[in-house]
C-alpha cells in the first residue's frame, strides 16, 4: 500500500490518534506513519452545537494542537461523534454510564459521524465528514449490562460504547454507509485526500 504514495509524503505525514481501532486499520493496509496523540479536552472545543460539524470542529483542534508542536509535518486527526435525539453523545467513563448510553439506543437510530481534517503549519489542507446511520434492535437489558461487564475496558474508549469489531454489533440492525467509519476512519476518502496532496 505504502506503494501507492510518495516515500517522501508518507515520512512527512503524522496521524493525531490514540485510538487502537485506526492503527489497526492502517496495519492492516500495510500503511506506516508517526502516531500522535492529541490531549485536548474535547469537551472545551469552541463552538460545538450538538450537531454533525462537532466532530470537524474537535478534529481541527487536535490538528491545530500537533501542528504547532510538529513544524513543516502534514497532520492528519479524527473525531468520532454520535447524534442521538438531538444531542451529542460523548465517551463514557463509568459502567453505569455506558449502560445507560446502550439502552438510550434501543430500538432506536443514531448517526456517527467522523471528521478528518489534514493541516500543515497550521494551515488547513483539506478536511472531510462521514455519516453512517445505525439501527439498534431491540435488545434485551440484560444482554447490554453484561455486554458492559465482560467488555468495558475494550470499550471505554468508544463513542456509544460499542465495538463493531467485537461482539458490539450483535445490538446492530442495520448499518447505512461506511462500515469503516464506525471503527473510527472512511477509509476510501481517507486514501483518496491523501493521494490528492
Amino acid at each position: 500500500m505504502n506503494n501507492l504514495f510518495n516515500p517522501q509524503l508518507t515520512k512527512q505525514v503524522i496521524i493525531g490518534t490514540k485510538s487502537k481501532s485506526r492503527r489497526k486499520l492502517f496495519k492492516m493496509m500495510n500503511l506506516k506513519f508517526q502516531y500522535r496523540s492529541a490531549n485536548i479536552n474535547e469537551k472545551t472545543v469552541k463552538n460545538l452545537k450538538n450537531d454533525k460539524y462537532d466532530a470537524l470542529k474537535i478534529a481541527k483542534a487536535k490538528a491545530i494542537h500537533l501542528s504547532k508542536k510538529n513544524k513543516n509535518k502534514i497532520i492528519i486527526t479524527f473525531d468520532t461523534t454520535i447524534l442521538h435525539m438531538g444531542r451529542t453523545i460523548y465517551k463514557c467513563h463509568t459502567k453505569n454510564c455506558c449502560k445507560k448510553t446502550l439502552r438510550s439506543f434501543n430500538n432506536t437510530s443514531h448517526n456517527l459521524y467522523t471528521g478528518m481534517v489534514f493541516m500543515i503549519n497550521n494551515s488547513l489542507i483539506r478536511s472531510y465528514l462521514t455519516k453512517t446511520k445505525i439501527v439498534f434492535k431491540q435488545n434485551k437489558i440484560i444482554d447490554m449490562n453484561n455486554y458492559v461487564e465482560k467488555n468495558f475496558k475494550q470499550i471505554l474508549s468508544s463513542v456509544g460504547c460499542y465495538n463493531i469489531e467485537s461482539k458490539g454489533k450483535l445490538f446492530f440492525k442495520n448499518i447505512e454507509k461506511s462500515y469503516f467509519n464506525v471503527i473510527g476512519m472512511d477509509i476510501i476518502n481517507f486514501l483518496k485526500i491523501l493521494r490528492s496532496i
